[in-house]
Order: C-alpha cells, then structure tokens, then sequence
C-alpha cells in the first residue's frame, strides 16, 4: 500500500519509536541497523519535518485526507449490514465487501464505483431486500455516502495539485525518507513474523493509526476550544 506525503513524517515517528526500542533485535539480525542509522533516519524525518512546517496547504490537505479516511471508515456497518440482508435475499454479490477492500487500500475512485453499483442494485431489488430487513433509508445513505466522498476526493486532489511544486521542489528528500521508512517496515516485519509487534512495522496498520491519531487530535482540540 502507498503512502500519502503527508503520512511521511508521522509514520516514519513511529518506526523510529520502534526501532529505537528493538534497535538491539535489529541489529543483531543485521549490523547496518545501529545507533548511527537511527539517528540518520531521525535526521532525514526532522528535515521533511522542518520543510513542512508553516505550510498552509499541506495543513488544508492533511484534514481533507484525514476526513476522508473517516468517510470511508464510516462505511463498515451499512456494508456489513448490507451484505447480510443480501445473503438472505439470495442476491449474490461480492459489492459491499469489495467496497470495504477498497477502503483499506484507500482507492476511493474505486470505493465510488462501487457505492454506484450497490445502489443500482438496491433499487433494482428493493422491494425484496425490504422484506429481507433492508432498512427504509438504505438507498440514501448510499448516495449520502457517495456524494460526501466525492465532495471530499476532489479537495484532496485539488490540494494534491496546487502542492506538486512544493513536493517536485522537495521530492529528493521524501525519496530518501521512504527508503528508511519501506527498509524499516520490511525487516521489522520479518523479525517480528508472527508477533502482535509485527503490526507496528505494518504500513496498512501504521497508515490506520496516523489517521486515527488525526481524528482524535481534532476532537480533542474542539472540545478544548469548548
């Protein structure tokens, strides 16, 4: 799974919080991951960190994508209940669980597709899915849930646009920092194979949780503001 430039430097955070705790347990299956490599790693994170700061756009896009994760995610107990008024309808289709796939993988375009799908295929089944216990509203909450994403996937793309100079000018050293951070990530998850501290060098879990991290911040910071 891609990571987003705005993911970069909190993720890399993470790893380096990792690393430092493990770095014995790295080192000890490959001497190139000591102190001196932890503190490079650090060394490049500070330097896109600093890069970073004070940049308005990248502020602006960091909510849209962090409120488009939460658009997606709010989509796990329409799909689930969905799919079972599906299974005991008979309709055969594997539409709301790849919708939920492509959430995780973060492919709005194709989590959009399938919204559109889904609701052609409640509408052509309506009456019998009702009578499966489809709620009333579902129909709704399908093109509520398409238009809100839309809404949101087009911002992110426009603030992707308007920031490819900043990112073209600087694109060396997110380079180098993704290096550390896919060499991190794919020796952790060796080491740890098998271990519940495998998914702290997992991206899709560290991706997850940079984004939850996001939404709790501004929660926390709205109702400080109360």
């Amino acid at each position: 799974m891609g990571i987003l430039k705005e993911e970069y430097v909190p993720i890399a955070d993470a790893l380096l919080t990792s690393l430092a705790r493990n770095l014995a347990i790295f080192q000890a299956e490959n001497h190139l991951f000591n102190a001196a490599y932890l503190s490079v790693m650090q060394s490049k994170t500070d330097e896109v960190r600093a890069k970073e700061t004070g940049d308005a756009l990248l502020i602006q896009q960091k909510q849209t994508t962090k409120e488009l994760y939460t658009l997606g995610k709010e989509l796990s107990k329409p799909m689930k209940l969905l799919n079972l008024v599906f299974d005991k309808a008979g309709i055969k289709n594997s539409l709301t669980s790849e919708v939920l796939k492509k959430v995780n993988k973060r492919n709005f375009e194709g989590v959009l597709m399938g919204l559109k799908s889904l609701k052609d295929v409640v509408a052509a089944n309506n009456a019998l899915l009702t009578s499966y216990g489809m709620k009333a509203d579902t129909e709704t909450v399908l093109q509520n849930a398409f238009d809100a994403i839309t809404t949101k996937s087009n911002e992110q793309s426009s603030f992707q646009q308007q920031r490819k100079a900043f990112t073209s000018a600087n694109k060396g050293i997110y380079r180098e920092l993704y290096v550390y951070i896919g060499d991190v990530a794919r020796l952790g998850k060796i080491i740890f194979q098998g271990e519940q501290k495998a998914s702290e060098y997992t991206l899709e879990n560290l991706i997850a949780m940079v984004n939850s991290s996001r939404k709790n911040k501004s929660i926390d910071d709205t109702q400080n503001k109360g």
